[in-house]
This record gives C-alpha cells, structure tokens and sequence, in this order.
C-alpha cells in the first residue's frame, strides 16, 4: 500500500525526476492552442524574478493540472521515489541506464540513483509505475484514449509493454468506436473521414498490439486516407508508407478502368456502331467533368483521392437512354466500370494489415 502518491517503494534505491510535465501532446494543438501556449512562454521570458516554486502534487488531479514550466520560466519537475530493480525487471531502456555507464548509474549525495524523464504526461507515467511496482488497486480501470494514447507513447519508448498490456482490455472499452474497429469489415454505409482522431486510434492499437482492432483500422485507412498520414505519433514509417502504397495501387486500378473505357470509346472498341462509341463517350466526359474528374489520368499518388470516394463517383456514373428506345439501348457505361462496385468485393480487396509486420 503506497504511502503518497509519489512513493512507489518505500525503500526506495533512486528517484525518477520528470522534467517539463504534460508537455508532451498526442494531438496536434489548434491554432488558438499553439498562439496560447507562445504568449504564455513569452511572458515567462520576460520575468526575472521567480514567482512560483515546486510543490509536490498530493492528488491524481493535481498531477493532471502540473505546468510544464513555473512562472518564472524554470522547468516544472516531478520527483518519484521509485525500485531500480522493478524498473530494470520491466523496462530494457531502464534497465541499461541503470546498469550501463551512464549518468543514472551513479548515486547522488544521498545514496539514490537518478534517472531522468521529460515531457511525459505525469498521470500516465505514474500508472505506468503503478504497473511496475505492483500497485494494481492503483491503477484506474478506465481512462479516456487521450490518457491511454499517452501510456502508449511511454511504453513504446520504454519498452515495457509485457508488464502493461495485461490492464488494456478493461481501459479499451472507454475507447469511442474500438469494438466496432475489431469486428470491422466494409460496408458504404461505415465511409468515414480517416483523420486525426482515427490515427490516435491506430497509434494505440499499434502501440498495445491490438490485433483485430488494428487490421480494422488498417483497412479503413486504406480505403478513407485522401495521402499519406501525416502524424507526429510514432507509428513506424514502414506502416504508413504501406497504407499508403495499397491505397495508390487499388486507385490506380479504378482510375486505369475508367481512362481505359475513355480510350476505347475513342478509338471504337467499346460500342455497338461508331455512333453509339461517339454517344457514350460524350456521355462519359460531361459526367466526368460535373463530378470534378480530370481528362486525363491523375498522376500517382492521387493526392486528394481515396478509394471510397472514387469507388463511389465512378459508380455513379450513368448511361442517359437515347431517344428514349430503351430496347434499343444495350451499350451502358456501367458495363465497364464494374470493379469494386460491390461492396463485398471491396472489402476483399481491402482486409487490413497484420500487426505481427510491423512490430
């Protein structure tokens, strides 16, 4: 049982002191955010005199509200008591800081080694030392994705996610729409934007090795991502770069079905006459150009398209009946813009990833 908040071993062999606390974000600040915290760093500048000083938080809210930075411009820091030996157990990051030659490996004036963090958010690395130090009646059962998110960046870079994993299943289920990512398959009627909030998804179902969660995602990124994900997450390079790589191939084989037909109208292949190709072709080209379609063939890696939206406008398109003889009117469009039109065959085309790749 844990006397204070801090004390993670009450005989306690080194101190791990975080420096900047809750700096480190999982989202992107707003514009309004970012002018904020550059007016606030400004000011801070600007004082010499110092007019704060380092409290211990005594509360898990207290830990929340912890300020990078006193008001002075010092760096805010957080000392916790903590076991080289549990971390050295937990962590082979801790564990060769602490027993390598390096600056933690030697105790300070009062016999206690120091290791040092910063930026991480202080609530989600406390939970982490919690985990580690087999305080499990502390450890909250849910926590928001955003606090989840940040224990994820912590156990990443530490590497200790064998001693945490084992407390995701219960905080997963706080988690907006991760079920529904684990049974996922596609259907049009689930076409989403595939932005920022879903990437904090897909970072956390990398990060805690969440197979069926992570191929659900996967795919959805695939099929919804208008380019490459940009994100400051550390989701490895190799992953986005192969979302994006299945994303450009399926595309290139919608818009080579589409510019094929435009050739073959051209040059008589598809048509019962050469009326009935110059007919179709017109057709095509008005439809094209009101549904915001190039003449020509875009150039990979068709920024700004994804397939959900391309599978969706080509399918669209429509043969108009000529002079109203319908029984006279077998040639249709459709008839060679057939592919990943069923719903079925796109989300065959498009399983999703397998975690064990990319680990």
């Amino acid at each position: 049982m844990k006397k204070s908040l801090l004390e993670l071993d009450p005989q306690a062999d080194a101190l791990l002191i975080l420096r900047c606390p809750n700096l480190q974000r999982v989202r992107e600040p707003t514009y309004q955010e970012a002018a904020a915290k550059k007016k606030s760093v400004e000011d801070n500048s600007s004082k010499k005199q110092g007019t704060d000083t380092m409290k211990a938080p005594e509360t898990n809210d207290e830990m929340t509200l912890l300020q990078p930075y006193l008001r002075n411009g010092d760096p805010n820091q957080v000392e916790f008591r903590v076991s080289a030996k549990h971390l050295c157990l937990a962590s082979p990051v801790f564990r060769k800081m602490i027993q390598g030659e390096f600056q933690e490996s030697k105790p300070n004036s009062e016999g206690l080694l120091e290791i040092c963090a910063s930026e991480w958010n202080a609530e989600a690395l406390l939970i982490v030392l919690d985990v580690v130090h087999n305080h499990h009646y502390n450890v909250p059962k849910r926590l928001s994705e955003d606090t989840i998110a940040q224990i994820g960046l912590i156990v990443d870079y530490y590497d200790c996610l064998e001693a945490v994993q084992i407390f995701f299943d219960p905080w997963d289920t706080g988690i907006g729409g991760w079920m529904g990512y684990s049974f996922w398959s596609y259907r049009e009627s689930l076409a989403e934007d595939f932005g920022a909030d879903k990437t904090l998804l897909l970072f956390i179902a990398w990060a805690f090795r969440s197979k069926t969660t992570f191929k659900g995602l996967t795919s959805s990124a695939i099929l919804n991502t208008q380019g490459l994900i940009e994100t400051h997450l550390p989701i490895p390079t190799q992953l986005l770069e192969r979302i994006n790589n299945q994303r450009v191939e399926i595309l290139d084989q919608l818009f080579s079905q589409l510019y094929s037909l435009q050739e073959d109208l051209i040059v008589g292949r598809v048509g019962c006459s050469l009326e009935c190709s110059c007919r179709l072709l017109g057709y095509l080209m008005k439809q094209m150009k009101e549904k915001g379609l190039p003449n020509k063939k875009p150039k990979k890696p068709f920024a700004g398209y994804s397939v959900v939206s391309l599978a969706k406008t080509i399918g669209s398109i429509e043969t108009p009946t000529w002079q109203g003889l319908k029984y006279l009117d077998r040639c249709k469009l459709k008839k060679s813009l057939g592919l990943y039109q069923d719903e079925k065959e796109l989300g065959t085309a498009v399983p999703g990833l397998i975690l064990e790749g990319f680990q």
